[in-house]
């Protein structure tokens, strides 16, 4: 059994991700895929709004509280029914639908959720960086950073659900290994290929070339090279390298070790982040050190 956690805010975006979630999931391991909304439970009314003597900063309006709850209740029914309805169409019968709907911070709630429900992977939406609202891509960053779990991220401009080439960024890490076979395992109901790519300068093309050389041959010696091409790729224009071997190896996902304190500063230099990787319009999945 898998579950998988998927925050929602009832965007369109929000039956994209479903589907990409039944996508990853596949069409025999049973799954459980955990729907969760948060509405704001507290609402801050301006100090003017008002007579003096009241406390306005504690102030919530229950009124307003109870509807938002209602019309979360009303639209999680319809999103529910729309993925319920893709299901049967699809004739996918592995799969079960389950969901909360709880007020409070967002990131708080999902993380107080993780150590309850115990997911094996976070598949959620995202609006893209700098975009405000319940997913914007800064809440995204955040929890990529902070889950103990794998985490991906969709886009809003998802159109396809088309899970088949995957780029792992390798910054030379002793838990490349684990972390590429964590991949294979996550899309084992998938056929995928993974094209692990490490980025060096030219002072460090040697030093990169021989790590993807012995991770290469860990590969080899389980046979499974089927699966996994390896790239040393000397640019100085760090950001113009990816987008061209993003376009050139037709990458679905970018995959990735999120650090809190960020990996692509040793691996990119700080001309690339997450940010740029929000700019590309693809997934992103974050796998926790």
């Amino acid at each position: 059994m898998k579950t998988m956690l998927i925050p929602v805010d009832f965007s369109e975006n929000s039956l994209i991700t479903c589907k990409y979630a039944i996508k990853i999931a596949g069409a025999t391991t049973p799954t459980t895929l955990h729907l969760l909304h948060i509405y704001p439970d507290q609402l801050m009314i301006p100090d003017s709004s008002f007579p003096s003597g009241i406390d306005s900063d504690a102030f919530m309006n229950v009124q307003f509280i109870e509807e938002l709850k209602q019309q979360s209740e009303i639209r999680m029914t319809g999103l529910l029914q729309e993925t319920e309805a893709y299901l049967v169409e699809n004739k996918i019968n592995n799969i079960t639908l389950s969901h909360s709907i709880t007020g409070g911070d967002a990131e708080w709630e999902i993380r107080n959720l993780c150590d309850d429900l115990h997911p094996d992977i976070i598949v959620m939406g995202t609006h893209g960086a700098g975009k405000k609202g319940f997913l914007e891509g800064s809440m995204a960053e955040n929890i990529m950073d902070h889950a103990s779990i794998p985490v991906i991220a969709v886009p809003k401009t998802t159109k396809r659900c088309r899970i088949q080439n995957i780029m792992y960024a390798s910054n030379a890490s002793e838990n490349d290994f684990a972390k590429i076979n964590l991949l294979l395992n996550l899309f084992k109901e998938t056929p995928i290929n993974i094209s692990v790519m490490h980025l060096v300068s030219e002072n460090k093309k040697d030093q990169g070339v021989a790590f993807i050389n012995d991770l290469k041959e860990a590969f080899s010696t389980e046979k499974k090279l089927d699966k996994v091409r390896f790239f040393v790729i000397d640019a100085e224009d760090k950001q113009n390298a990816l987008e061209t071997f993003v376009e050139h190896q037709h990458i679905d996902v970018i995959a990735f070790i999120s650090h809190k304190s960020n990996i692509f500063k040793s691996l990119f230099s700080q001309k690339l982040n997450k940010k740029d990787f929000f700019k590309l319009d693809l997934p992103m999945l974050a796998m926790h050190e």
